[in-house]
């Protein structure tokens, strides 16, 4: 198996490349829609929504990330690449997003940057209700449990009652850490930058 990393020219390419390197899961940067062959894309992005969703849409890389859902591939997307999932974002004066989740991005509460460590718990069983199709069998664990590393001024905010969606904090507890519906995974924080419980998470996930 290989990971597709897609790059629209704003994100954090090689700290993902190497990461899930790490894994020893050989990876593929896609530049262009054309060069997308593999079952698992991972869409990470950095920035404001606005530049990020017109370098999409000027290389067609919307409507392939949309092509891919159809066509039963599975996507990760990590932080700015999770919050273009919703219907719309409020940054850069309200931008259209892909449309694959209910929910929108908006400012996180009394305008404040997340910049941090939060602590991460996740229970396998708890995904059995969505399609998590982890085919790769790279660990037997069940529970991650340790912290992970956020970054962000905007977050995911969930309409789906039927969907995997586990919350940042107590604080934040408006805003999606992580969501799964199906086929499609989102992360608001930087499991790259996550040391080992970033590692045990996409072992989890592929």
């Amino acid at each position: 198996m290989t990971v597709d990393i897609l790059d629209a020219g704003s994100g954090n390419i090689k700290s993902i490349q190497n990461w899930i390197e790490r894994l020893y899961i050989p990876t593929t940067i896609i530049k262009k829609p054309t060069e997308i062959k593999s079952k698992f894309l991972v869409v990470p992005g950095v920035g404001s929504v606005g530049p990020y969703m017109d370098k999409l849409k000027k290389k067609s890389f919307d409507k392939a990330i949309q092509d891919h859902i159809n066509n039963g591939g599975r996507l990760l997307g990590i932080c700015l690449g999770f919050q273009i999932m919703g219907a719309y974002s409020e940054e850069d004066g309200g931008v259209e997003g892909l449309g694959l989740i209910l929910g929108h991005t908006a400012k996180l509460g009394n305008n404040v940057s997340h910049n941090g460590w939060e602590k991460f718990f996740i229970n396998k069983d708890k995904l059995n209700t969505q399609s998590f199709n982890s085919t790769m069998r790279l660990t037997k664990r069940k529970n991650i449990k340790g912290r992970v590393f956020y970054n962000h001024e905007y977050g995911f905010i969930s309409k789906d009652k039927k969907i995997f969606n586990q919350s940042i904090s107590s604080n934040l507890n408006s805003y999606s850490s992580m969501i799964i519906k199906e086929n499609i995974i989102g992360i608001q924080f930087h499991p790259e930058k996550s040391q080992q419980t970033g590692l045990d998470l996409m072992s989890m996930i592929l």
